[in-house]
């Protein structure tokens, strides 16, 4: 982009180009590109200089897309220099004209592509707004495959940090089955290398056998011969081994015979620990704070008198806080508590930055 904004101020003779938004509705403005500007100025402009910028004083000149007009023909040149804008900002960059192309415009943002001389180097004319038309529309459809984009990794960023907030291992993979992405916890996973781990950009199985098998049921989704399969894998640390599911993410098939895009594989750790989030727990079933601790320890596998010397209570006294809590969460006996918590949002993760280990 910045290579691009040095081309454009080549071909119209600025020293200075920029890629900028104003939202008139809060008076703000931004600065997404520049080339031939002070990295500080650039900075400084969206926490103050944009609210006193003369140029922008009325919405109406950025009105519709497409428009390109002349900052000598908004602002008289002998008014700009006495505002605090040119005094903080031109000025100490060398800059006076400008030529300004609206980009986009929305119901209160426009955005818009700026260039910009000094003084001495005159004013910008009528020649250079039509070779600013020549390349405003290609300059248009620049900006919107640079929202498209924007738009596609928010929601891949997104995606992913949801991802980190499920308490299981999720490695997505392409139509090769080599990995796209992994959250957080099946990146430990594979970092231990302890049943499943990562050779290049493939998933493995730890022992050959089962890698075999994992391969031929990865290949199978991919492939369409199968909508998808479970399998267990042995771990080399004698732990109880990894529940591995394998479903596909587009089954609808682009052409005959085609591959799915993309699969996802599940990995299920039976000695993760299974804490819930003890303020989730008190937010979703009003729990006091010590009846949200008993509950944690009994979904640990703890019994009711080890999770009564834990908490350094009676046992009675924790029995009176078990029955509290069937009350609040609605079930009668433990087994259906536990079903309740492991089944619950409480077992999400707050996000990538508190991990549950």
């Amino acid at each position: 982009m910045i290579q691009l904004l040095e081309e454009i101020g080549q071909y119209l003779k600025g020293s200075a180009v920029a890629l900028t938004s104003h939202d008139f509705a809060r008076n703000r403005g931004f600065i997404y590109f520049a080339s031939g500007c002070n990295s500080e100025f650039v900075r400084s402009y969206a926490l103050q200089h944009a609210r006193q910028n003369p140029w922008l004083s009325q919405e109406c000149n950025y009105r519709p897309p497409g428009k390109i007009h002349l900052g000598d023909h908004l602002v008289p040149p002998s008014e700009l220099a006495k505002t605090e804008f040119y005094t903080n900002w031109l000025q100490p960059q060398d800059l006076h004209h400008r030529l300004c192309a609206v980009l986009s415009r929305d119901r209160a943002t426009a955005v818009f592509l700026e260039v910009m001389r000094p003084r001495k180097q005159g004013r910008f004319d009528q020649d250079d707004i039509e070779s600013c038309r020549l390349l405003l529309p290609h300059l248009q459809r620049m900006l919107r495959m640079h929202h498209r984009i924007v738009e596609l990794e928010i929601e891949r960023d997104a995606a992913l940090r949801a991802l980190d907030c499920l308490p299981w291992g999720v490695v997505l993979v392409n139509s090769h089955g080599n990995r796209l992405a992994a959250n957080r916890r099946a990146e430990a996973l594979l970092q231990a290398g302890d049943g499943m781990m990562v050779y290049g950009d493939t998933l493995r199985a730890t022992l050959p056998d089962e890698a075999a098998r994992l391969d031929r049921l990865l290949s199978s989704v991919l492939d369409r011969t199968s909508a998808g399969g479970a399998l267990s894998l042995t771990r080399p640390s004698e732990a109880h081994p990894l529940s591995v599911r394998v479903v596909p993410l587009r089954n609808k098939p682009e052409v005959p015979g085609d591959r799915v895009q993309a699969a996802a594989i599940f990995v299920s750790d039976p000695n993760m620990r299974l804490d819930n989030n003890e303020q989730h727990l008190r937010e979703l079933y009003a729990l006091t704070a010590v009846e949200a601790r008993l509950a944690v320890w009994l979904l640990q596998g703890k019994s009711v008198e080890e999770a009564a010397a834990a908490m350094g209570v009676t046992v009675n006294t924790a029995r009176a806080y078990l029955k509290r809590i069937f009350n609040k969460t609605g079930v009668r006996r433990q087994s259906a508590l536990m079903r309740l918590l492991l089944l619950g949002l409480s077992r999400l993760n707050q996000g990538p930055d508190k991990m549950i280990k």
